[in-house]
């Protein structure tokens, strides 16, 4: 089926079709939006239940390994060796080395060593005297430790001491002051020194590997990552005014925001945190909305689909007028046929074709009156003087100045001759050899120099291979004329023209007229040009000439002009080659 398209106007059928497209879309927008809040806000309330439960974890982990801690202190108090020793008020370095070696039997015994993250114990008497082991590769310096602990600790405390010492950030130290149970007497001190990496590591080992957890008081500061240290400080300093106890917050660490859980351990004295990145809460709502996704793509294809079947069902009937109508004016039927989809369209084509008639009344009538136009035309133009009898006589013409020998006024009247026979000849032929068209070009350039006698001189700067190419008939006799009429016969002096044909990059034959006349003050617009009583035939032949050139190659070849006034003016145009057929 024919259908006629304007590719600068939008079809009905694409209208529809984007119409319904982009109503369907915009509802799936809105819905994806509603989605996706309704999503962020069951997700933000999963996260903070599961951020709690982590601390919770968290916490019964550190509650248990500090408990596992503990519960050797009793262990060390139950050995007799140790307990005389601890009553002593002095110590051989014997006794020393039994009571070292019963140290170590008691902690390779507990479940402290297969955690490994203990660097070493310690007793001390309350005489001062150190007992103490290294469960790590690493020795420690343990009169350093114990003189600098001892300071910072009140040897009344009964409960279990967490602490840090200034110059050795990497340890931790559970202290817990050891008292007779019969008297309640001071006996003295037990240190047990832990990594505070690996013992963090242990702690949050089962714990989601994306979030950090932190211990931390004033003196105190523990953390799961290195790495997240700012945020750490950013988290105690946001924290330090806020209720510490089972509290859930929104927090902006650094360049993050954390969802962030903490609270109190009485029993160490710490606070606890777990803190998550809401970007991993985006990353899973993103997730979350692929399936969607898909599902959106797939309805937006469905609807897409519908709409170019419900655009298609409502414009068939107009393709089906504008076919018939195309018949209608290709002349292969009269009348648009009933269109009975619609009852809308079955008027309209009632209506067109009642308009049909009216114009066919109207189209007879006004044939007529062009047909008896045209017989008056033709009547005029048998009363004009035949061209063949102006060609005899021209001819008679030369043949008496031949006889006379007077061979200008014989060239003369031949190249007139010639000119007229080419005149009438461009209005039956489209195409004429460039050869054909230089030899008029000749005629006229030699009549206007027998005129003019030594005024004009003219150079062809023509190859002589585009000589048998075709060329639009009588396209550079009116640039020559208009050159000479209007740039050289007004010029004081000598005048020189040039007719230049040249092939160009782009494979066309660039056909130009450059003469040194009087020029052109403004390059004027050669389509507005009008003929007046002053000029009646060289500007317009311009004109003509350049909506002919538009007509057979379209506007890139139509006349250019190029003028300096005084020095020079060129007009050129531009067409393909044309071989002989």
């Amino acid at each position: 089926m024919f259908v006629r398209k304007d590719t600068k106007t939008l079809s009905l059928r694409s209208f529809i079709t984007v119409t319904i497209s982009f109503t369907v879309t915009i509802i799936l927008l809105c819905t994806i939006l509603f989605y996706y809040v309704q999503t962020a806000s069951i997700l933000t309330d999963t996260y903070k239940r599961s951020v709690t439960a982590q601390l919770n974890q968290f916490n019964q982990q550190i509650t248990e390994q500090i408990s596992s801690i503990d519960s050797i202190i009793p262990l060390y108090l139950s050995n007799h060796l140790i307990q005389n020793a601890l009553e002593a008020s002095d110590s051989n370095i014997e006794n020393t080395f039994n009571i070292e070696k019963q140290m170590t039997y008691i902690y390779y015994s507990t479940s402290l060593a297969s955690k490994n993250y203990t660097s070493a114990i310690y007793i001390i008497g309350k005489n001062n005297t150190v007992f103490h082991i290294n469960t790590s590769a690493s020795s420690e310096p343990s009169d350093y430790h114990c003189q600098e602990l001892l300071k910072q600790i009140d040897k009344k405390e009964p409960h279990l001491i967490c602490t840090v010492l200034p110059q050795d950030d990497a340890q931790l130290f559970f202290i817990r002051n050891l008292f007779d149970s019969n008297t309640g007497i001071y006996m003295g001190t037990m240190i047990i020194n832990v990594n505070k990496e690996r013992w963090i590591s242990y702690c949050a080992k089962k714990m989601e590997p994306s979030w950090f957890f932190c211990l931390y008081n004033s003196s105190v500061n523990i953390l799961s990552d290195p790495d997240m240290e700012q945020q750490y400080k950013e988290l105690q300093r946001l924290t330090d005014s806020q209720q510490t106890n089972n509290s859930f917050l929104e927090l902006y660490l650094v360049n993050d925001d954390y969802f962030v859980a903490t609270q109190s351990l009485q029993e160490i004295n710490l606070v606890s945190a777990v803190a998550a990145s809401r970007t991993i809460l985006l990353n899973d709502l993103n997730t979350t909305l692929k399936s969607y996704l898909f599902l959106l793509a797939a309805v937006i294809l469905i609807a897409l689909a519908g709409a170019v079947i419900i655009s298609h069902t409502i414009t068939r009937p107009i393709e089906k007028m504008i076919y018939h109508i195309d018949k209608i004016a290709d002349g292969q039927q009269t009348t648009l046929p009933p269109m009975k989809m619609y009852r809308e369209f079955d008027v309209w084509a009632s209506s067109f074709n009642q308009m049909l008639k009216q114009l066919d009344v109207y189209y007879n009538d006004n044939f007529q009156k062009q047909l008896s136009l045209k017989n008056a035309e033709i009547r005029a133009l048998r009363t004009q003087m035949n061209p063949h009898f102006l060609f005899n006589v021209l001819n008679t013409i030369a043949w008496k100045a031949q006889i006379s020998e007077n061979e200008d006024i014989y060239q003369m009247v031949i190249s007139l001759g010639e000119l007229l026979k080419a005149n009438t000849l461009s209005k039956e032929q489209d195409y004429i050899k460039l050869e054909q068209e230089i030899s008029y070009v000749k005629f006229y350039i030699y009549l206007q120099q027998m005129r003019f006698e030594d005024k004009i001189s003219c150079d062809f700067r023509i190859p002589e291979e585009f000589m048998q190419k075709k060329i639009p008939s009588f396209c550079i006799q009116p640039l020559v004329e208009n050159a000479i009429v209007h740039g050289l016969e007004p010029k004081t002096g000598k005048g020189k023209l040039i007719i230049q044909i040249l092939k160009t990059e782009e494979g066309y034959m660039e056909i130009s007229i450059i003469d040194n006349g009087v020029g052109f003050q403004r390059i004027p617009d050669i389509q507005s040009i009008q003929a007046s009583e002053q000029d009646t035939h060289t500007h317009v032949g311009l004109r003509n000439l350049d909506k002919r050139l538009e007509l057979l190659y379209g506007k890139d070849s139509c006349l250019k002009i190029d003028s300096i006034p005084n020095i020079y003016t060129m007009i050129s145009f531009c067409i393909p080659f044309i071989e002989e057929e």
